[in-house]
Parts: C-alpha cells; sequence; structure tokens
C-alpha cells in the first residue's frame, strides 16, 4: 500500500458484530451451560490463521445458527468488566442468553427462555423484527440487553426489553427488569447504549423521539425534538428540532440542528471548539454534530475553518468526555468517509483508552488522534479499523490491488504492517481474548472463536 508511513489517525473502534446463518434453531453449540468448555467438546477446534500474538492452540469457541440467511442482527455482546462474551441463541419458540467466561468458554449463567410478542397476522416476518443483544453499562455495571420490535401498521408499535445484569451466575436466570416503549408507526427504531444507560431512538412523521430507560429502577423518561439547549432561547438564534443523542451522569446529551450539542445546565460543546473547526459555521451557535455516543466519549463532526482542507462537507471528527464535555482529541478526517463509503460506528478498547471507527482511530489518554482515509494526491490508500487492544494494536483492513488486505495498526506511532492475505482479524477485543468471526460451516451456523494473547 503506497503511502500509509504518511497517515495521521484519531478515534474509536467498532466492536459490534452482525452474524448471518440459515439454521433453524441455533441450539448448536460446542457445550452447553453447565457441562464442558467449549473447546473441549465434540466439535473440533477450527483453524484460524489469527495474527501474530494470539494462540491458536489454545481458546473457545461458539456457534450461532438461528439467523435466517442474509439477516443482519446483533446476537453477541462482550461485558469486559464482567469477564463475559453473551450469545442469544434460539430454544424452541423462544431465546435464551448464553453467557460464557471471556477467558475460557466456561458457561458462566443462562437466561429464562423469552418470547417476543408475536407478529400480527396482518404483519409479514422480516428479519427487521427479529431479536437482538447488546450490553450496557449504567453507574459502572454492565447489562446484556435482548429486544424486539413488534410493528403494527394499525395501532401502535411496541420495542419489548428484557434485562440481565451481566454478573449474574447460575441457570434459568429471570430478568432484573422486562420493559415495553409504545410508540406511533414511524418504519425506525434503534436500541443503543447511551452512554450512561439504555436508549430507544424512533421517529415519528419526521419527528423525532427517545426514551431514556434506567436500568436499576426501570423508570422511562421520553423526550420529543423540543429538547433544547440554552442558547436556544436567545432571539437571535434559530434552533430546529432537538434530540436526545446520548445519556450522562448529569441528564440528556442534547443534539440540535443543524448544529450544537452539549447537557443542558452542565456543558456545551460551543466552549471546546476543535482547534481546526469553524465555530460560526451556522451562525451564533457551533456546527458541531452528534455522530455516536459510545462509554464515556461523545463521538462528533464539525466544518472546518477556510484553508485547513481542500475537502468538502465536514471533515474534523472530535471526541468529548461525555460528563464535562471537555474536548479530548481531534483530527482533520472525515469520520462518515470509510473507503466503501459507509460510516461506521466507534468501538473501544476494552479499557476504553482506545478507540476506532472506519478510517479514524485515537488514544483519549494523550490527544493522539489519526486518520488512515484514502488520500489521492499523497497515493495513501486508506484502511479500515474495526477492532483495537488494550496496548493501542488496532486491526483492519487497507486496500490493496483489488483485494483487501489485513492490516495491524499501531495509535499510539501510526505505524501499519500489512499481514498475510488469508490472516483472520479479530472482531471484537476482550482483556487478553481477542474474538474471531468465522464463515459460516456446513450447517449454516456462524462460528466465532475466542483466542488468548501470547
Amino acid at each position: 500500500m503506497r503511502g500509509m508511513g504518511r497517515a495521521v489517525t484519531i478515534m474509536v473502534a467498532a466492536a459490534m458484530l452482525t452474524a448471518c446463518g440459515d439454521g433453524d434453531d441455533g441450539a448448536a453449540r460446542s457445550g452447553d451451560p453447565g457441562g464442558s468448555s467449549p473447546g473441549v467438546g465434540a466439535s473440533p477446534q477450527p483453524v484460524v490463521n489469527a495474527p501474530e500474538g494470539f494462540d491458536t492452540a489454545k481458546g473457545w469457541q461458539e456457534t450461532v445458527g438461528w439467523l435466517p440467511e442474509n439477516a443482519e442482527n446483533l446476537t453477541v455482546g462482550a461485558a469486559a468488566k464482567a469477564g463475559v462474551v453473551a450469545f442469544l441463541q434460539k430454544k424452541g419458540a423462544g431465546y435464551v442468553v448464553d453467557a460464557r467466561d471471556a477467558a475460557t468458554g466456561a458457561p458462566r449463567w443462562d437466561s429464562q427462555e423469552w418470547q417476543p410478542p408475536a407478529l400480527p397476522e396482518n404483519v409479514a416476518p422480516d428479519p427487521s423484527y427479529l431479536p437482538r443483544l447488546l450490553v450496557v453499562n449504567e453507574g459502572g455495571r454492565e447489562y446484556v440487553v435482548v429486544w424486539s420490535y413488534t410493528p403494527s401498521f394499525t395501532d401502535e408499535d411496541v420495542v419489548s426489553l428484557v434485562l440481565y445484569p451481566a454478573d449474574s451466575s447460575g441457570k434459568g436466570i429471570a430478568p432484573a427488569h422486562t420493559r415495553s416503549v409504545s410508540r406511533e408507526d414511524s418504519g425506525s427504531v434503534k436500541v443503543v447504549d447511551g452512554g450512561n444507560g439504555l436508549l430507544v431512538h424512533w421517529e415519528d412523521r419526521g419527528d423525532y423521539h427517545a426514551a431514556a430507560i434506567d436500568l436499576s429502577t426501570e423508570r422511562i423518561k421520553t423526550y420529543d425534538e423540543s429538547v433544547r439547549l440554552p442558547y436556544c432561547e436567545e432571539e437571535d438564534v434559530v434552533c430546529n428540532s432537538g434530540r436526545v443523542a446520548g445519556l450522562s451522569p448529569d441528564g440528556p446529551l442534547v443534539a440540535i440542528d443543524p448544529g450544537g450539542f452539549g447537557v443542558p445546565g452542565v456543558w456545551q460543546a460551543s466552549n471546546a471548539v476543535p482547534p481546526a473547526a469553524d465555530p460560526k459555521n451556522h451562525g451564533k451557535y457551533e456546527n458541531g454534530k452528534v455522530w455516536a455516543v459510545l462509554g464515556d466519549h461523545v463521538f462528533s463532526s464539525w466544518y472546518a475553518k477556510q484553508g485547513v482542507t481542500k475537502q468538502g462537507g465536514i471533515p474534523v471528527a472530535a471526541v468529548h468526555d461525555l460528563k464535562s464535555g471537555k474536548l479530548q482529541t481531534s483530527v482533520v478526517c472525515d469520520p462518515q468517509g470509510g473507503l466503501d463509503g459507509r460510516s461506521y460506528d466507534p468501538v473501544l478498547s476494552p479499557n476504553g483508552r482506545y478507540a476506532v471507527a472506519g478510517t479514524i482511530a485515537f488514544d483519549s489518554e494523550t490527544g493522539v488522534a489519526r486518520c488512515f482515509g484514502e488520500d489521492e494526491e499523497e497515493g495513501q490508500e486508506g484502511v479500515r479499523l474495526v477492532s483495537v487492544d488494550d496496548d493501542g494494536t488496532a486491526y483492519g483492513y487497507g486496500q490493496g490491488g483489488d483485494a483487501n488486505v489485513p492490516v495491524t495498526v499501531a495509535v499510539g506511532t501510526g505505524k501499519i504492517e500489512e499481514l498475510p492475505q488469508d490472516t483472520e482479524i479479530p472482531f471484537l477485543s476482550l482483556p487478553g481474548i481477542g474474538g474471531f468471526s468465522l464463515a459460516t460451516t456446513d450447517n449454516g451456523e456462524r462460528r466465532f472463536v475466542f483466542l488468548p494473547r501470547r
């Protein structure tokens, strides 16, 4: 790859997984809760061409096979503090959470069978209505959340959620909380980690809505597009619709259209504008747009000052502290400009220090920020990062010839190393462990292998 040594980086790594298969019941696993550890079951350990530093002679595996072909759903999540990898498996007519020890694969806990609401007779089955799993942090405690979306097209849609503490133990664990959020038909819904709690997003005839769910008390607080920041009350400022983009320990993170964000009464981004950004691009208030919220970080994009860059759009990416609003790092790099035109959600290292998202990587402790985007003038072909370890080693793909080339990147130095073409890179990083997603098996199951670092 030409010119890779000149890459300049920032931000975070997205450890989200999309698992696909065409099996009917997904219960095929290398071990069941209460049984032997995966990796010593009947299913042989698959060969993984992992990067140097992973012990391929050890580790454990799990399979998920219940998803229809081409379905995209989050069926596995990691709780780094609890040391758990949780899988959503199909069982009978319902679903169970199967939580494994991240280091050994030994069973830690499994849940009671949960059945989401049945689809109405007038609604055809669709992959977007299948249950999904994610791990959420609130007040330092991790929860495994399973949720599904049930449309009606005649009445209110329902988002159903069940929540389990990630540090549970035992068999047949009942949900700590079961909640539902009703809304009028809108055709879109997202359930996300808001940074400090669970957030449900949806739109209703173009208006933005959100519901913040307190994981410890089950309280639900709803918001609509009327949420504002203090400067919206000034006579010469026009604020369009607002939205709750995340949840800080001190209140909701509010993002204003067309620009500006902060926690009302606590901080706003206009007091911490990135050096390369133009704070007056939209008039009196700052132009920053929230891109994502993850862990203790707010990821945003900004218009650059005139002369900073030749490219148009919003080429400045920045990271703020969710609680204080302090600018942690920024870089001139388009956060929405992935190699294939997609935008990438950020992913954190297990310790929360490093983050990567597509072409961007950053170190929140030192403030180092680097952009690995494609630059034709400089002969730089670009790198897409997908995960990062606690030591700042990131993994991804660079463009070489007609194929993607596996690479490792040192976030601290920006050094990029190409790996052999057949190298598998980890989609998920845990303390001392890397998670690899292998191609579907002959039975239509997606296989996940977790290898220790040497």
